[in-house]
This record gives C-alpha cells, structure tokens and sequence, in this order.
C-alpha cells in the first residue's frame, strides 16, 4: 500500500451513488476490506437521492455512477451553489472509451466496473494527494463541454505541481516530454509542468487536429509552425524560436497535413 495510504489517521468519510444495488454493496465491501480508514456515511440510488445524503452528511468523497436514469452524474452540481461543494467526485463506470477520454480532458478519476481492488486504493490515494476540489465545478464544467463537442474542448484541466491548472488549447505552442512529466508552453511564455506523461496528453488531443505528435519527445499546435528546415535533418521551427525535430517515421503525415495550410 502507498505512504500516503500507509500514514493517513483521518477518516475520509464517502458517499457511494449507484442505481444498481448490487454495485453499491459490492463497493461497500471493497471499501471495508481494504480501506478501513474509509468512512462510508451513506449512499444512493439517483441523483435526487445523492443531494439529500450530501445535504446531510457532508462527504469528503463521492463515487459516483455517469450513467443513471432521470439524470445523470454530471447534472450533480447543478443542485448546489458554490458554497456547498466540499466535496470530490470519482466516477466508477462501465468500460466507454468515450468517457474515460472526457474524465481525462476535465482531470477526474474514474474506476471500471467491476472495480479492481489495487485501482481504488490508487484513486483514493491520489485524492489523499492532490484534494482537487475547490475547482470541482470548472472541472464538471469542462466534462461537459468535452461530452457536448464530441471530446473537443476549448480548454483543457492539467494536474500540476500545484493542483489543476486550466489552460485554453488555442493558447499552447507546444508540449515537451520531460520523463513522467510534461512542460506546457504557451504563447503568453509561460511554461507550466503537468504532472502527466506526455502519451496522455496525445490520447486526450487526438481528436483535435491542430495538435501533431512530431516526434516521441513532442507534440505541436500547428497554428505556431513558423518554419519547416530541412538543412540540418527536418526541423520545425516555432513562432517562440523553439526547434522541433521531425521523425522521418512522421513525415509522410507531417507533410498531409500542412497541405492544407499550402498557398
């Protein structure tokens, strides 16, 4: 189990949201097999139900089901005002490509169902560490957006050295690989460490077709190509003067896709 884990002595009290039965029990007894410091104060059938247990119970924590007549988790918030949201949310859901990719534009957590063990205590553990909520609401917000245009946000919620940070996509040059961590730049030349890799970033764009992966270490928003040189090997050069190698295994697309901005 983690240190974080390991040395917590406060309990978390949680909230468990599920309109099947049989998955709220089933994650009440994994909370109680191996995380007994959770304390599960309530839980709940629909989302009418959810606000009246928050109401009452105040949890630091609820995991919560996407998909659930009447409404949906992501209309949760909508019965709250600012003020009241003290709480953090963890999805749980059935396999959907398409939702895991919109929980990781909006920066949430999420466990498949059935719902494995060792992932929840990582879930909860990188609650323990991060405690994202004060922007929970700009969070759900971005979720929804992403849901709304089909996984293309305007924005993007990054977890940072400091939190969530929001950054709009038509502000970013470039994305630079830097081990387990990413280095954001963006055109006011403010670079900021996402506590990412970057292959999840390419996963959470792919959709967006103004950013290219043009080599292992990069990724580019091709509306700041200022120049591609190919005196010295292929370079692409940004309009912050940053150089971008091209891998020849890339170049073929590269090529494809400046087609279209060609005169």
């Amino acid at each position: 189990m983690s240190p974080s884990i390991m040395s917590h002595k406060e309990d978390i009290s949680v909230l468990i949201v599920d309109d099947e039965k049989n998955v709220r029990a089933a994650m009440t007894e994994l909370l109680h097999t191996h995380l007994p410091f959770v304390k599960i104060v309530g839980e709940a059938g629909s989302i009418p139900e959810a606000v009246r247990e928050i109401h009452q119970h105040n949890p630091n924590l609820v995991f919560l089901d996407i998909e659930m007549p009447g409404y949906t988790g992501l209309q949760l918030l909508e019965f709250f005002n600012s003020k009241e949201i003290t709480f953090d949310i963890i999805f749980v859901t059935a396999f959907n490509e398409y939702a895991i990719q919109a929980f990781k534009i909006a920066a949430f957590d999420y466990l498949l169902k059935p719902v494995d063990p060792t992932e929840l205590k990582r879930s909860v553990n990188r609650y323990l560490e991060s405690k994202h909520t004060p922007r929970l609401e700009e969070r759900v917000n971005l979720l929804r957006e992403a849901y709304a245009n089909n996984l293309v946000p305007s924005q993007l919620a990054v977890p940072s050295l400091s939190g969530i940070d929001f950054i709009r996509l038509e502000n970013i040059i470039l994305l630079e690989a830097s081990g387990t961590y990413t280095k954001i730049v963006q055109a006011s030349g403010q670079t900021l460490i996402a506590s990412k890799p970057l292959g999840e970033f390419e996963t959470v764009l792919q959709n967006n077709l103004k950013f290219f992966r043009p080599h292992r270490s990069f990724i580019i928003n091709m509306d700041f190509i200022k120049q591609l040189s190919s005196r010295d090997g292929d370079i692409i050069m940004m309009q912050n003067e940053m150089q971008v190698p091209l891998s020849r295994y890339r170049k073929a697309e590269f090529e494809k896709l400046i087609s279209n901005y060609k005169v």
